[in-house]
């Protein structure tokens, strides 16, 4: 009789594990459903095996299938298409032509020089031995213009033509 009553729980523990669980031990068993993936699961499997039979081709007839038909329907022709490349093929052409063409361009190399000093009007630091040219013959270019220039100019004045400024 002792080892009974030792392996049996007593009645105070009984009623801590009651508490402490609530009365969930008191309700009998419910049926529970399936749940909504599984009919999702099923439907789409159903849904899928529909759209195959449907989809597929009538090999005896020989004609396409219903959802073939359909997508050719929507679909633009291939005229459409070939149009469309063209007119694109003509606008990259033509950006890529003026792209060079601007792209080519540079600055003017030679700027017209209105007096012989603008030959040597820059930075008299930091120019390297060497690397200023001869200009003397350009400076006589420019002196012998000149000179051709006053010499007309006291031509026209002696004539009494013109005035002193022109």
């Amino acid at each position: 009789m002792f080892a009974a009553r030792r392996s049996a729980p007593s009645a105070r523990q009984l009623l801590r594990t009651q508490r402490r669980w609530g009365s969930h031990a008191a309700h009998a068993p419910v049926n529970e459903s399936f749940g909504r993936s599984f009919y999702v699961t099923c439907g789409s499997i159903a849904s899928a095996f529909a759209l195959y039979h449907v989809s597929k081709a009538n090999e005896e007839s020989g004609s396409p299938s219903w959802i073939s038909d359909l997508i050719s329907k929507w679909s633009p022709s291939q005229e459409v298409f070939e149009q469309r490349n063209a007119i694109h093929t003509a606008m990259m052409e033509k950006a890529a032509s003026d792209r060079h063409l601007l792209g080519s361009q540079s600055q003017a190399e030679a700027f017209t020089l209105r007096q012989p000093d603008m030959m040597n009007a820059g930075s008299p630091y930091n120019v390297s031995p060497g690397s200023q040219a001869d200009l003397s013959h350009v400076v006589a270019h420019y002196q012998r213009k000149n000179q051709e220039i006053e010499e007309s100019r006291v031509a026209r004045m002696k004539d009494g033509k013109s005035s002193i400024y022109e």
